[in-house]
């Protein structure tokens, strides 16, 4: 087999390795995420993105870019949900081909492979998908791995690549910064250090102070970007949640018992090298081998194990004091979303493996590896669903007394009885609630039946689930059913003329029994959503 017909079998294997992250989604209804439906409105409604979140500023916030490339799939579906999934798809096999066609440089071509499946499977990747749902960070993924190949590209400093290398570096950069602006601009000093390292002993371009002057820029205006309601310095990691295997509602921190097990192989292997070996002698015969010099491939891999160790520490509490030194904590709500760039490193890292050990890089030890990869992160593929659709919005927003944003969502509600009130004595309503924050007060949920010009013929006020759920309870993207029994009584049709029965509608809302507060319902005065009875 010659050496194009392999590469094209290795881009094919990579996708069919990817269908094990991407089965999750081909799975009937949506995933409980802790941002809940908003990414399926926002993607239904792409320049009001930015509104749905309800975060507190652009810097952290996301941007539109990611909900104007699932856009189309919404136009040509119907469904948010839809489109969401469709785009949760393309980010992660865009990362997986990223990573792949910048690491076979370094790496070889099952290096390469081996690399793509860690980055495609880490656990803190799968958690911001299926669990986080930070549907622009899983974009951020996407882009990432491209930028590097971009700025090998450029390294490289062939005349006719030169052109394309620096229209993609700008153009991927831009698009990461149009996505999550915040942790976009943590990722520069990275890809700068980067630039400079396999730009050593050559002249430096341009384009890396380039960048170096936009990172400024962004992080002046990071520090004149509002300031976040969450306490950025109660959210360190501790060293045990890295390497923690608890899965359920809550994010995992993990970064990979995988991941971690292969790079400290790796580690082992380069350092008990007294000399690199010639270029390729970690491959297997028949594979493709590493193009980058052996001086250079040692320096990358230490580089990023340095690279590695920094994002960790920058991740634990014994880091506040650079945090605040530097003002970079204006640039994110939590610290822990910098475990995103240890990604990068800890695939270079495992990887490594393949070319540091030849018998590794044998058929089946190295399928038996990124089997390994692939079987240890499949506990996590297993997210909770809802077969709730809402369609392209919610049916009401809730922004509680004491919040600054609306933090309930009112996604859909049924009615189970006629209209006809003069044979009816009971209606049947339930409500399907999700929080998008956690709520800090319990609220009490009621429930008026109106008639056509307005007179309440019944009422129910109580807590949702009679009690069983209070509001203080619900869990960000936690899916709330809630049923109410309306006893209309058997003068239901009071206040109605004619023989014909009138329309009703029903009148929900949110208040604090103790004070009589109601929580704003956005877009309406009355602080209450009506709801037209069938």
């Amino acid at each position: 087999m010659n050496s194009r017909s392999r590469s094209e079998l290795n881009w094919i294997l990579l996708l069919l390795l990817t269908v094990f992250a991407l089965a999750p989604l081909t799975y009937p209804g949506f995933f409980e995420t802790s941002s809940g439906f908003l990414p399926a409105f926002s993607a239904a409604n792409p320049a009001d993105a930015p509104d749905w979140e309800g975060l507190v500023g652009p810097v952290r916030g996301e941007g539109p870019l990611p909900y104007l490339l699932a856009w189309p799939f919404f136009a040509l579906s119907g469904s948010g949900v839809v489109a969401i999934k469709w785009g949760y798809g393309l980010a992660f096999l865009l990362g997986a081909l990223g990573v792949y066609a910048w690491t076979r440089r370094w790496l070889g071509a099952k290096g390469g492979v081996l690399s793509a499946t860690v980055y495609t499977y880490l656990p803190w990747h799968l958690s911001t998908v299926y669990t986080r749902g930070a549907y622009a960070e899983a974009w951020l993924w996407a882009f990432w791995p491209w930028i590097l190949w971009a700025i090998d590209l450029l390294a490289a400093r062939r005349p006719r690549s030169i052109p394309a290398s620096i229209v993609a570096c700008l153009v991927l950069v831009a698009a990461t910064l149009w996505t999550q602006q915040g942790l976009a601009t943590l990722a520069l000093p990275l890809f700068i250090a980067y630039g400079l390292l396999v730009t050593a002993g050559k002249r430096r371009h341009w384009l890396l102070d380039a960048l170096g002057l936009l990172l400024i820029f962004l992080w002046i205006a990071a520090r004149s970007a509002a300031e976040t309601p969450i306490s950025f310095s109660d959210q360190f990691l501790h060293p045990f949640q890295l390497l923690s295997a608890v899965w359920g509602s809550e994010p995992s921190y993990q970064l990979g018992l995988a991941a971690v097990g292969l790079s400290i192989v790796a580690v082992a292997l380069q350092a008990g090298r007294r000399e690199s070996p010639p270029n390729g002698v970690g491959t297997a015969e028949g594979d493709e081998l590493a193009s980058a010099p052996p001086a250079s491939q040692r320096r990358a891999f230490w580089f990023w194990v340095c690279a590695v160790v920094v994002i960790i520490l920058l991740c634990l509490p014994l880091s506040t004091w650079l945090w605040k030194l530097s003002g970079f904590d204006a640039l994110l709500s939590y610290p822990w979303q910098l475990l995103a760039l240890s990604a990068l490193p800890l695939a270079f890292l495992a990887g490594s493996v393949i070319r540091l050990d030849r018998r590794l890089a044998a058929l089946p030890a190295w399928a038996g590896v990124v089997a390994l990869v692939v079987l240890a992160s499949y506990p996590y593929l297993s997210p909770r669903f809802t077969q709730t659709d809402p369609g392209p919005e919610p049916v009401a927003l809730f922004q509680p007394v004491e919040a600054s944003t609306p933090q309930i969502m009112l996604l859909d509600y049924e009615i189970e009885q006629s209209a006809e009130l003069a044979t009816t004595q009971a209606l049947t309503l339930t409500l399907t609630w999700q929080a998008v924050e956690p709520v800090a007060e319990d609220y009490t949920v009621f429930v008026h039946v109106l008639s056509a010009d307005g007179n309440k013929i019944a009422q129910r006020d109580s807590r949702p689930c009679n009690g069983e759920c209070p509001t203080t309870s619900w869990q960000p993207g936690q899916v709330i059913v809630d049923r109410y029994q309306l006893d209309l009584g058997q003068d239901a049709s009071t206040g109605r003329s004619g023989s014909q029965p009138e329309p009703v509608r029903l009148a929900v809302g949110l208040y604090l029994l103790e004070s009589g507060d109601r929580a704003i319902v956005s877009g309406r005065d009355d602080r209450m959503v009506l709801l037209d009875v069938p």
